[in-house]
């Protein structure tokens, strides 16, 4: 995949990254970061306000740590797809002034101290319990990592009479799916290893033969090799495009807001210019300048949220 140079220097410029986040279809835990205190402030300059002419304050929380979704630069402020797709909706909204802080996203939105999570979060039943779903705002991608040499993998027939081990979290978008292939192919069943295990300690047990494969986001495996010094040992192969409908048949990113009816008003509001930012291209723009290619949503995902 052809990669931009503001891509480049997004990884270079990235700090540590958390071991687990709640991703859109990686085998990825729901929680990541923890308060550090920063924020970001954005609202639409020169736009008029509300009837009593003050802004309402929303506040958004991010981990903050997942290049190149949502970081911290050199310069100690948060950037990122993420952050630059939800200031652009917030500036599109003049009634609101909006501030980002790092924390627990999903626990800060529960508890009512934030407003909306932006987290790189994918649609679980489990959490459309507890949350409402935005209409998206990008569309993930995924790449199989092998060793380094490793005849590519062509697709999960392929990954299985391999007799290949992949480690994964039970529970993850990525086991569930492969739970379910090995139900309806008995005769073509995939190796799951469970544990809990972060990228880093995956990704280190490919190199040992441990475990031979990781299904993992394109753009997050970019960005963790050369972090954890496995370039050269592993490599980054396509996924096939049936194998990718497959296992992520919606992989697609959303800001979550809390059940309530606070929640419910935010949401209407955010979904109003998210269909503006799809239908003038800048979701298009904002995700190719930071990814190489646009990862913006299918249209067809615009008419209604998931709750």
């Amino acid at each position: 995949m052809k990669k931009t140079k503001k891509f480049w220097a997004v990884l270079a410029a990235a700090g540590l990254l958390a071991a687990s986040f709640a991703g859109c279809g990686s085998n990825a835990s729901a929680n990541a970061g923890s308060s550090s205190g920063s924020a970001v402030s954005s609202s639409a300059e020169g736009s008029s306000a509300s009837d009593s002419g003050e802004k309402k304050v929303i506040k958004a929380v991010t981990s903050g740590t997942l290049a190149p979704y949502f970081y911290v630069n050199d310069d100690s402020e948060l950037t990122g797809v993420d952050i630059d797709i939800v200031k652009e909706v917030f500036n599109r909204l003049p009634q609101y002034e909006l501030k980002i802080e790092q924390a627990d996203a999903l626990q800060g939105v529960l508890s009512g101290q934030y407003d909306i999570a932006v987290n790189n979060y994918g649609y679980t039943d489990e959490r459309a319990e507890s949350y409402y779903f935005s209409l998206p705002y990008k569309t993930s991608f995924n790449e199989y990592i092998q060793r380094t040499g490793d005849e590519p993998l062509t697709s999960l027939i392929d990954l299985a009479d391999r007799g290949y081990k992949i480690e994964l979290s039970a529970g993850s978008l990525t086991a569930n799916a492969l739970e379910k292939w090995n139900t309806d192919n008995p005769d073509h069943q995939i190796n799951i290893v469970y544990s809990n295990a972060n990228f880093q300690v995956r990704y280190q047990h490919i190199v040992d033969g441990t475990a031979d494969v990781a299904i993992d986001d394109g753009p997050i495996i970019d960005n963790l090799l050369p972090q954890f010094g496995l370039e050269g040992q592993l490599e980054a192969n396509e996924i096939d495009e049936e194998t990718e409908d497959f296992l992520f048949p919606q992989n697609n990113t959303y800001f979550l807001f809390g059940k309530n009816e606070e929640g419910v008003a935010l949401r209407e509001d955010v979904d109003k210019a998210l269909k503006e930012m799809k239908e003038d291209g800048t979701l298009s723009k904002i995700t190719t300048e930071y990814l190489g290619v646009d990862t913006s949503p299918n249209e067809k995902y615009f008419d209604e949220t998931p709750n």
